[in-house]
């Protein structure tokens, strides 16, 4: 058995890595640890994400059961959410949509990697 000490990160691909950066950090509040012109990481504790500039790079998973990030939120941060969203124009793919106990919705990063929100109660 291999033993692992635990996920380091998950790696993205991106077309536009300062759009990518400015994404993550302005509108799901990723603090940036490193940048660099081939990649950067950011982190939202304990998840932390390098995303790789990769020329024209655009993902094509369309079913977020097939890959996506899932964040939960409060329920009263989940409907400040729904505001923010948008406020800053950020394209709501999917929902609200009802799930066991709660709400969910489905976004997109620039690159289309699918991001759910969602809330339990």
């Amino acid at each position: 058995m291999i033993l692992l000490e635990g996920l380091h990160h998950i790696s993205l691909g991106c077309s536009d890595l300062k759009r990518s950066v400015a994404f993550y950090r302005d509108i799901l509040d990723f603090e940036v640890l490193e940048e660099s012109p081939r990649y950067a990481l950011v982190r939202l504790d304990p998840v932390t994400l390098r995303l790789n500039h990769i020329e024209n790079f655009k993902s094509g998973v369309q079913n977020p059961g097939e890959t996506s990030l899932s964040f939960i939120l409060d329920v009263d941060d989940f409907t400040d959410a729904l505001k923010e969203l948008e406020q800053k124009k950020v394209e709501i793919l999917k929902g609200p949509v009802m799930i066991e106990g709660g709400e969910a919705i489905l976004i997109s990063d620039p690159d289309g990697h699918l991001i759910e929100l969602f809330y339990n109660e």
